[in-house]
């Protein structure tokens, strides 16, 4: 797919990173072209077969294909595009059908579980009801996000920190699989990006800590990677705001 066309169109609301980032950092990691439809047809798309074809979509981001067939749901089109964009892990010499279907199962598990961090995360704000304003909600919300501090972040800090120290080949140079970015990596960027911008205070007495200093070495190293390096700088990237990732001061402290 690199320098190929025509090109892939990512289908996502406008004005928010969301998890329509996740895919874009996927592009821009390998330097591939894509378009965007980030206006206000993007709902026109959601379960309107008339409109994107079989399957229906539940949600965006969707991708429609160079061939005009649409596919969705973060996760599965960060695993659609990993092997075209050179995002799968190093192949080994040799390598057969079981141990090529291993190792997209094992990036894929680290992708899947950031997903669901980053889930959690919408949940400290919106706690009750995605479609009740956040005013609506806030006692609940810092009954929540208290929780997700003190308890969630930390797990998933050790959880990620355990895999970077398993990986010998890659995880003390801040790589969750082999040593090649992957998708896995550049997911957890982002959710790092986002928990650092939602909860600075939280994240800053974390890292102080030091027990998981491989998780924000993996976060300088992709950021550090010319092209994203070039994209963070640019206007293309979306800044946080009120999407998934949001700082309000009162959901934040330092336990």
């Amino acid at each position: 797919m690199p320098g190929s066309t025509p090109k892939c169109t990512l289908i996502y609301w406008g004005g928010i990173p969301g998890r329509g980032e996740f895919v874009r950092l996927a592009f821009q990691y390998a330097g591939v072209l894509y378009d965007q439809i980030n206006d206000d047809s993007v709902a026109s798309h959601m379960v309107n077969s008339a409109k994107t074809g079989y399957p229906p979509h539940f949600a965006p981001p969707m991708l429609k294909l160079p061939s005009g067939q649409i596919i969705s749901q973060t996760g599965n089109i960060l695993s659609y595009l990993a092997p075209k964009l050179g995002l799968q892990g190093a192949i080994p010499e040799g390598e057969d059908e079981e141990a090529a279907a291993v190792r997209k199962a094992i990036i894929n598990q680290f992708v899947l579980t950031t997903l669901d961090l980053h889930l959690e995360v919408h949940d400290t704000h919106h706690p009750v009801g995605m479609m009740l304003y956040y005013e609506d909600q806030k006692p609940e919300a810092k009954r929540r996000a208290e929780e997700f501090r003190r308890s969630r972040i930390p797990k998933y800090l050790t959880y990620f920190s355990q895999a970077l120290e398993g990986n010998v080949e890659g995880g003390p140079d801040g790589y969750l699989y082999g040593k090649k970015t992957t998708t896995a990596d550049l997911t957890l960027f982002h959710a790092m990006c986002g928990l650092e911008y939602a909860f600075p205070r939280r994240m800053a007495a974390l890292k102080k800590e030091k027990k998981y200093e491989l998780v924000w070495k993996l976060k300088d190293r992709v950021g550090n990677e010319p092209r994203i390096a070039s994209y963070l700088a640019s206007e293309e990237r979306v800044p946080f705001g009120m999407g998934i990732y949001r700082h309000y001061p009162e959901l934040d402290g330092e336990e």
